[in-house]
């Protein structure tokens, strides 16, 4: 799912990314119908145009390219990743809801990505070659850990798309490292309600270590699945998950500075999916970056 030995294919039985029903029970609840209408307003607004073909990266269950297909006709989605949970799970998905024909899904590293592959998967015969929008989502480039990792999947990604096409990252809003959050670390938690079961996620933890020289946090977190009216432990859904994941935080001139060495150029910044909140607005909760190819 993401890049980093914590994220990758053999990742220990405990990673959260080898859980990928868990994984959809904690994290399900956003609007990919939405975040794909988002998306195809950034091809119009900075890219190529209409949102025809999406490229989705470290895609887990495939999202927003089942999405992307549902809401846009005659679309169509490669999704890529490279957890064996991750792809097995996505092309279950994919199966189930009749998309096999616009929907390829592609085992892959996302900071060594193979274009010619991707588009061998895609069904290229047909391609016109490359796609509109490359996507990198839900929080998949926060495990692009060093500059490395990070040039070789803009690089990638910038080799996939058409000229004038764009990326799209959704990184943490920077503004916890100005402000010193991230050193006295605190944490996040939340519970969600579906398939008549409650999850109880913890995101960070209390004393979670970050390393101020590579704007890194070792973040703890924690799944368990309990019953909604007793907190009992629900048969079926396995024993608490708990882990811990490296996450990097960027700045915008640091994706900036990166998008340059990967041949792109930032067409835009802002603080949520929505053209209308700006980086800085208080209403802020992310960073997304556009970034575009010539």
């Amino acid at each position: 799912t993401k890049a980093g030995d914590e994220a990758g294919a053999g990742a220990e039985e405990g990673s959260i990314y080898s859980h990928p029903k868990l994984y959809e029970l904690a994290f399900g609840a956003r609007d990919f119908d939405a975040e794909v209408k988002f998306l195809a307003q950034l091809s119009e607004l900075h890219g190529t145009g209409p949102l025809n073909d999406l490229l989705e990266l470290g895609a887990g269950p495939a999202w927003h390219s089942t999405a992307c297909v549902n809401v846009i006709e005659d679309s169509i989605a490669v999704a890529v990743d490279n957890s064996p949970a991750m792809l097995a799970r996505a092309q279950e998905r994919i199966d189930e809801l009749g998309l096999t024909e616009s929907i390829a899904v592609v085992n892959g590293d996302i900071t060594e990505l193979d274009a010619a592959g991707i588009f061998r998967a895609a069904g290229m015969n047909t391609y016109s070659g490359g796609f509109d929008v490359a996507c990198i989502l839900s929080g998949t480039a926060a495990h692009l850990l060093d500059a490395d990792a990070a040039i070789g999947c803009l690089r990638g990604a910038a080799a996939a798309l058409s000229p004038g096409g764009i990326v799209v990252l959704e990184l943490e809003h920077p503004y916890d490292i100005f402000d010193g959050t991230l050193m006295n670390a605190e944490g996040d938690a939340w519970d969600r309600e579906a398939e008549g079961v409650k999850v109880l996620v913890e995101w960070g933890r209390e004393g979670d270590y970050f390393d101020v020289a590579r704007h890194v946090v070792d973040r703890t977190i924690a799944f368990n699945v309990v019953d909604p009216a007793t907190g009992a432990p629900v048969a079926g859904w396995g024993p608490p998950v708990e882990t811990t994941v490296q996450c990097r935080v960027y700045t915008a001139p640091e994706v900036d500075a990166l998008a340059r060495l990967a041949g792109l150029t930032v067409a835009a910044v802002y603080g949520d999916m929505n053209v209308d909140t700006p980086l800085d607005d208080e209403q802020a909760h992310n960073m997304i970056c556009v970034l575009k190819k010539a």
